[in-house]
């Protein structure tokens, strides 16, 4: 075969390629949402003469088809392995492995928003607490701090200083050492509830409320999922387990959420079928909620402070407190506290991870 015909050939097969791909995606119907990376899909924009002239058109069109195209899944796979395997690369988008387990690299320390975070904690202190509340802080390490040391991490010290050196007048409780690696979802940011008891022993233990916790906890098993990471890291990986620990005092403890003024159980089995299965714990990110446990041998009542890794660790607080009541600042103004929150002789928890304390402008 000649080189004329060869490159006739290579030339009809890459038309032949090129065309087949067009036709596949002209007729590939649009996909809304993209399960693994967890977001919403652009969609074909709308057509008008002014956003044609302003290039808007344009803009949005290149974002439509670099979403929509054809086998876009597979693709990012065999990128993400060209990526590691060819050009040794040590992360995609920021995320390594280390021992099977996916990790964000949190780095550097954003010492503004520790500052940030300190003051707002402040705030609330100031306007809502007095002698009358017992206060507590405690900080959640991100998965990065028990990884291999070649990989860049945040100055996990100095954070502890800043908040230490700000925040007076509240007790702070070390959880550091009572974790490691293997206690985090190999494929999500978060923690394994199953492993959390030697936690709250030692939240309980700081806080004094561990005699009122007597009941054991059962572990189940509700669902499998893939975490936040897998499709931020589009290599194939397992699912993993989600289990729950639970008792009598959790099954029959209620939760009533204030922004859909509904009431649930503490684990919300309707998340199985979530695109976050996280949100089992809790139902998931909420401005506010209140449980409520009929079953308290004193009446006793706890405030926290939190963000999504307190979704997990407060069930496991229940028995001790008749209620609780839970806020997440990133989705209510501390101002409109007042209208819903007695603050008088209750025990108050600030519980937040490094990943918001490193990015605390997520706050209100």
């Amino acid at each position: 075969m000649s080189d004329k015909i060869k490159s006739i050939v290579m030339t009809i097969v890459f038309v032949s390629i090129i065309i087949s791909m067009l036709i596949i995606n002209v007729f590939s119907k649009d996909i809304e949402i993209s399960q693994t990376e967890r977001r919403t899909l652009a969609q074909f924009p709308e057509l008008t003469l002014s956003n044609i002239l302003d290039t808007t058109f344009m803009d949005n069109f290149e974002d439509y088809t670099m979403d929509q195209f054809a086998k876009r899944e597979a693709f990012r796979t065999l990128k993400a392995y060209i990526e590691l395997g060819l050009f040794r690369k040590n992360d995609i988008n920021e995320i390594y492995m280390d021992n099977g387990i996916l990790i964000k690299q949190e780095y550097p320390l954003n010492e503004k928003s520790v500052i940030n975070i300190t003051e707002k904690i402040n705030r609330i202190k100031d306007k809502y607490l007095d002698e009358s509340n017992n206060i507590y802080y405690s900080i959640v390490p991100d998965k990065n701090y028990y990884a291999d040391n070649k990989y860049l991490k945040m100055d996990y010290d100095k954070l502890e200083n800043i908040m230490k050196n700000n925040l007076k007048d509240m007790k702070y409780i070390d959880i550091f050492d009572t974790l490691e690696l293997i206690d985090y979802y190999k494929t999500d940011t978060h923690w394994r509830q199953e492993n959390l008891e030697k936690v709250a022993k030692k939240i309980a233990t700081e806080m004094n409320f561990k005699d009122r916790i007597n009941t054991p906890f059962t572990q189940k098993e509700i669902t499998t999922f893939k975490g936040v990471y897998s499709g931020q890291y589009p290599i194939q990986l397992k699912e993993e387990k989600i289990n729950v620990l639970t008792n009598d005092i959790i099954e029959n403890s209620t939760v009533f959420n204030y922004e859909t003024n509904k009431e649930t159980k503490v684990y919300d089995l309707d998340k199985i079928t979530a695109n976050d299965k996280y949100d089992i714990f809790l139902s998931g990110a909420a401005p506010l909620l209140t449980i409520e446990n009929k079953n308290a041998i004193e009446d006793k009542e706890l405030i926290v402070f939190r963000d999504s890794f307190g979704s997990s660790i407060i069930p496991l607080f229940i028995e001790a407190y008749s209620k609780i009541t839970v806020v997440d600042t990133r989705y209510i103004a501390t101002d409109f506290l007042k209208n819903f929150i007695e603050f008088e002789n209750k025990d108050i928890l600030f519980i937040y991870s490094t990943l918001v304390i490193n990015n605390s402008n997520t706050l209100k």
